[in-house]
């Protein structure tokens, strides 16, 4: 089984009532013990508009509330709006009666937007600015034994060697609080739930600025879904510009080889405990 269908697996919904879903999670898309954000987002994204009559979920904003352990979870879809061009409701992501994650969002058809096609985002130079074949495997089992997440190893993820913090010397003063990389699936176009859960595939920027300082959960992410790509391989860019009180947002843009913006994403993020971590550091 390809890398792209086994991830479809991963994402099929047992219909419980209208309106409820339930789903036993793939481990391969967890971080040790817990799934990963973005594989929630690409879940709650499959709920929401298999019950909404629009099919793409063009912008969503997810909430994640309380740890996710690996077991069943029950998904209900509220419906806010059904009208002509657009659709809008909520899921609930539940596991033990608690509400562990939280997405609202609008549905619509590529077919409906039409309109003015202006103020497009190209690329970042950083792809024109090294050649593909200068981009490093991301794997950071050489800080520590085993600690490549499950879910980076279900895709092919290459990272501009500015952005490889487990493989050089780090410094705070002058690294990047950024990650650019390519990203492909093994066996097909990425469709909407894969740019779902790219939008949160990359590690924490900070880790570029920081190296390792611990767990960076992911608060809040907020997804746009543009257009569909046009080819399998896609490049992504996350950078922060601000990092106050031990909290930063994280913005992504994603795009396909034809130089056509996908999907982008902002997440707030918290860096735990970091007081105590930069202080050791210092």
């Amino acid at each position: 089984m390809n890398q792209f269908q086994q991830f479809q697996n991963a994402l099929i919904l047992n219909s419980v009532k209208s309106n409820t879903y339930s789903l036993k999670m793939d481990s391969r898309y967890f971080v040790g013990k817990t799934p990963h954000g973005g594989y929630l987002n690409a879940i709650m994204h499959k709920a929401l508009v298999s019950s909404l009559p629009h099919s793409i979920a063009i912008s969503s904003s997810a909430q994640y509330l309380n740890r996710i352990d690996d077991k069943e979870i029950l998904l209900e879809v509220e419906i806010f709006k059904i009208g002509k061009g657009s659709s809008s409701g909520s899921v609930k992501l539940i596991q033990d009666n608690n509400i562990c994650a939280f997405l609202s969002g609008t549905c619509s058809d590529f077919k409906h937007m039409k309109g003015f096609d202006d103020l497009l985002t190209p690329p970042s130079e950083i792809f024109s600015s090294a050649d593909k074949d200068s981009f490093v495997e991301l794997n950071y089992d050489k800080t520590t034994k085993d600690l490549t997440p499950n879910f980076i190893k279900q895709l092919n993820v290459t990272v501009h060697p500015d952005h490889a913090w487990w493989d050089r010397k780090l410094s705070s003063e002058d690294a990047e609080a950024r990650c650019s990389a390519y990203l492909e699936m093994d066996g097909g176009l990425p469709d909407q739930f894969a740019l779902s859960f790219y939008a949160d595939i990359l590690p924490p920027v900070v880790l570029n600025k920081y190296g390792l300082i611990g767990w960076i959960p992911t608060l809040t992410l907020t997804t746009h879904i543009r257009q569909m790509p046009t080819t399998k391989t896609l490049i992504a860019d996350f950078k922060a510009s601000d990092i106050n009180k031990g909290y930063f947002e994280q913005d992504c843009n994603i795009w396909d080889l034809n130089k056509n913006l996908v999907a982008s994403s902002r997440q707030l993020t918290r860096i735990l405990k970091s007081e105590e971590k930069l202080a050791k550091k210092n």
